[in-house]
């Protein structure tokens, strides 16, 4: 999403956006982002190196491999090495801690659903202790994982199978986060969404979700380079009818004003996800007002059904970080009273309009360093709104 991720247009940034400690985001140029590799360890053959495993390389999976490092750790498989843990054994190690199960994969799933059209996208940014302090700019860990993976039965957006166990014990289920749509965007759609699929099925090997939430349309190229508008629209239509799979496109604009037919034909293959973003700083500011929320989500949907984009094709981003008074999104430097009423305010409105679907984003951020209760109790506040 924009304002805080960096968007490769040639090569794969590592370390940019919202890469995480499980596994980074899907994409990239073929396995998942180095620094979530090794730990839960493979299949039969020795396999790959697991997802969900310590920091550094990939662990080196081996023909015959050896034993699975000792240990789960709390994001799945072995805690590992500085050099990310050692392969699977011929029957997949012992499985990892609450991403365990034989061979690493989960048995006790997939829940029942239905599952509401909610996702909140999780991934891993953790240090070695586990938890944040509220010190770190930016910080999501397993306990905050853990306050978004409740009820209502949704969609937990992640970069592995690392967590696969505990979001079917909860009753939930997984989406796949892609951190880098424009890598070598110049390459064509079809050969990104074969990249995009081959490192899905690098980590989540234990089955490759249906959706898939793509980060983000590049704001500088969208509006006057159509053959970049081209290439987005041929990775969507790739991964909905060559991949089967449904793409969930993030836009940078609020109210877009051009480009009708690439924004049309863009709906055939793929959920737009508006980014609207209104912060805690100009709702407060608005009198927490649900009804003005309301009339700017509403220029959302007319904005984009003006240019062909239907709402039943049109979901909502939110950003929720605990941005400091400088940005124009998130929390925007309110008072911790201000943020609840903001989130109250805005949830409302959402519900009022019956966007499609909604995606949360940007728990991770913590330029006002509040603790860590604090940023719980907001993401316990979030998961009581009636959503999407």
């Amino acid at each position: 999403m924009r304002h805080w991720v960096c968007l490769a247009a040639a090569a794969l940034l590592v370390g940019c956006g919202d890469s995480s400690d499980d596994g980074g985001s899907v994409g990239g140029t073929g396995a998942v982002s180095a620094g979530g590799q090794g730990g839960v360890a493979g299949w039969p053959s020795g396999g790959s190196a697991g997802v969900g495993g310590g920091a550094g390389a990939a662990g080196s999976a081996g023909a015959t491999g050896g034993a699975a490092g000792s240990g789960g750790s709390s994001t799945g498989g072995s805690a590992g090495s500085a050099s990310g843990g050692s392969g699977g054994n011929g029957t997949g190690g012992s499985g990892g801690g609450a991403s365990g199960g034989s061979g690493g994969c989960p048995t006790n799933g997939p829940p029942p659903g239905p599952a509401v059209k909610r996702f909140d996208v999780a991934t891993l940014n953790c240090g070695s202790s586990g938890a944040c302090t509220g010190s770190e700019d930016k910080c999501f860990c397993p306990p905050d994982f853990d306050a978004l993976n409740v009820s209502p039965a949704h969609f937990m957006g992640v970069a592995s199978d690392a967590h696969k166990a505990k979001i079917w014990g909860a009753g939930n289920f997984q989406a796949a986060y892609v951190d880098d749509l424009n890598t070598n965007w110049q390459a064509g759609g079809a050969a990104r969404a074969a990249a995009i699929i081959q490192s899905a099925q690098s980590g989540f090997p234990c089955g490759v979700p249906e959706y898939f939430i793509l980060n983000e349309i590049s704001a500088g190229q969208w509006p006057d380079n159509a053959s970049y508008r081209q290439f987005v629209i041929d990775v969507a239509k790739a991964l909905k009818n060559t991949h089967g799979k449904t793409p969930i496109v993030a836009s940078p604009f609020p109210n877009p004003g051009s480009n009708d037919a690439s924004w049309a034909e863009l709906a055939k293959y793929a959920l737009i996800g508006a980014e609207v973003y209104l912060s805690g700083k100009e709702i407060n500011a608005n009198g927490n007002s649900v009804a003005w929320c309301q009339a700017q989500y509403q220029a959302a949907i007319t904005a984009y059904a003006n240019r062909g984009v239907t709402k039943d094709r049109l979901y909502l981003f939110e950003h929720f970080a605990n941005t400091d008074a400088s940005v124009g999104w998130g929390r925007a430097g309110v008072s911790e009273a201000g943020w609840t009423n903001a989130i109250s305010a805005r949830s409302k409105a959402i519900k009022n309009l019956s966007f499609a679907g909604f995606i949360s984003y940007g728990w991770a951020g913590n330029a006002m360093h509040v603790p860590e209760a604090q940023r719980l109790g907001f993401m316990k506040l979030y998961t009581q709104q009636a959503l999407p």
